[in-house]
């Protein structure tokens, strides 16, 4: 049985644009059949171009050069497994869905069920040859399943940012889980899908990808299925309406649910509103440009040199991180080392500061008794001192007294007679004794703090 060529439909755009079903929709057709959402068949692309570049590394010695494979024929073949492989496992798929329905349960979180209607029996469904895919995340990787789908067709389905904005924020209320953190991110997203679209738009032309307005598949629904399926080439069957007769799945939006988080940047906002209102009130490119064709195979390309080095670049991360972890775990040794010199020092250091504290804490103890002792001493000696003054001094009041009395004039006439002719060279009476009060009269007089002495005496006493 000769091999069925692959012209699979991808449906993409922003995420809540109405992938899921408009996908549906085409399943219904007796030449098609709908598949899960994928995922994996773009990075996968990424992947095989790094393995065509692996396999002719070495031109002649390396088995895809020495052979002639060429580089669209290596992507095609695996495009055309891929596709055989889901033609040739459809029956299980439909038996899967057949028997949920049956159990009446529904699909897990997140997951799109078929609506009743597609469980639709056709005379010759056994011929159906093509399958839609409706995973929005494909609207990054459209160059990459162009080389594996070289016939496959690109529908995409544009809505207005604020509609989708409003339902991604609500999207945990079906799924469980959120599609996006906050407004912001969900601008971001819708953007960054939209013009990935986009550029495909200008880079293929209308006869690879084709522009759906959301509103068209709504508001006329016949008309939109119309054009979707005379542009991948399938005649029209009114079966494709079926899934539009039930409401189209919008998160289930609250009506009075608000947009306008004043956190969210506004050139952001600006941004995609201004390319929001320029798709629906402006036709895509009538033809292919291959500049922008050029450019998303430079796109692709920068991604493929991604992957393909990142696992080195992991690596060679990894070894300077244990580099550095070596160096940090040698520093903090040295470190270590160092701090426990320090505290060893400082704790010798400490031990001979107390060492000599103490010792001239002892020295200290040894001078204030020291001059305790002397003060004691010379508070006694001043105590003495005052003690000998006021006996002198009575002993040179005695002297003056026995000098003027009767008895020692009838005693000395003569030195009476001379005292009073010359009072100041008297000659001194009772021998040794008026000599020393002499001498002590004479010393009194040079040394006046002899007065002060009781004065210094109290003092000591009260420090």
């Amino acid at each position: 049985m000769p091999r069925k060529t692959s012209k699979p439909i991808f449906i993409v755009g922003s995420p809540r644009s109405g992938t899921s079903i408009l996908a549906w929709c085409l399943g219904q057709h007796p030449n098609i059949f709908p598949v899960p959402e994928s995922d994996w068949m773009g990075e996968f692309a990424v992947n095989i171009a790094i393995s065509y570049q692996i396999g002719t590394a070495r031109d002649n010695r390396s088995l895809l050069s020495a052979m002639d494979v060429s580089y669209n024929e290596f992507f095609a073949s695996f495009g055309q497994s891929i596709n055989d492989l889901i033609l040739g496992h459809r029956k299980a798929l439909e038996r899967k869905r057949a028997l949920e329905r049956k159990r009446g349960v529904l699909f897990p979180p997140g997951a799109h069920r078929a609506p009743r209607s597609s469980n639709t029996s056709h005379p010759k469904s056994q011929l159906k040859a093509r399958w839609v895919d409706g995973t929005p995340e494909y609207s990054f990787y459209i160059c990459g399943l162009r080389k594996l789908f070289p016939k496959a067709r690109f529908i995409h389905i544009v809505r207005d940012v604020p509609s989708v904005v409003r339902s991604m924020l609500n999207f945990h209320s079906i799924a469980g889980s959120r599609l996006v953190a906050n407004e912001e991110q969900a601008y971001d997203y819708w953007l960054r899908a939209v013009s990935a679209c986009l550029k495909a738009e200008q880079a293929y032309g209308p006869r690879v990808v084709f522009r759906l307005r959301y509103s068209e598949l709504v508001d006329s629904p016949a008309t939109a299925m119309r054009s979707v399926l005379k542009f991948a080439g399938e005649r029209y069957v009114t079966a494709s309406l079926e899934p539009l007769q039930e409401r189209i799945n919008s998160s289930k939006v609250p009506a009075d649910f608000k947009i306008g988080d004043p956190e969210t940047d506004s050139a952001l906002v600006e941004r995609a509103t201004q390319l929001s209102t320029e798709m629906i009130e402006t036709p895509q490119p009538s033809e292919a440009s291959p500049a922008a064709a050029e450019e998303m195979e430079a796109a692709f390309y920068e991604r493929v040199r991604y992957v393909a080095t990142v696992d080195s670049e992991y690596h060679r991360a990894k070894e300077m991180i244990a580099t550095l972890q070596k160096e940090y775990a040698q520093q903090q040794a040295s470190y270590h080392a160092e701090l426990q010199r320090l505290q060893k020092e400082h704790i010798q250091q400490q031990a001979s500061y107390h060492a000599e504290l103490q010792t001239l804490q002892a020295e200290r103890e040894r001078r204030e008794r020291s001059i305790a002792e002397l003060t004691d001493r010379l508070r006694k000696q001043l105590c003495d001192t005052r003690r000998l003054s006021r006996l002198l001094d009575d002993a040179e009041n005695a002297a003056a007294r026995l000098r003027s009395s009767r008895r020692w004039k009838l005693a000395n006439p003569g030195t009476a007679i001379q005292a009073k002719l010359s009072p100041g060279k008297v000659s001194m009476g009772y021998g040794h004794l008026e000599k020393v009060v002499a001498a002590y009269s004479q010393w009194r007089a040079t040394h006046p703090e002899i007065t002060k002495i009781e004065d210094d005496r109290q003092t000591s006493e009260r420090t």
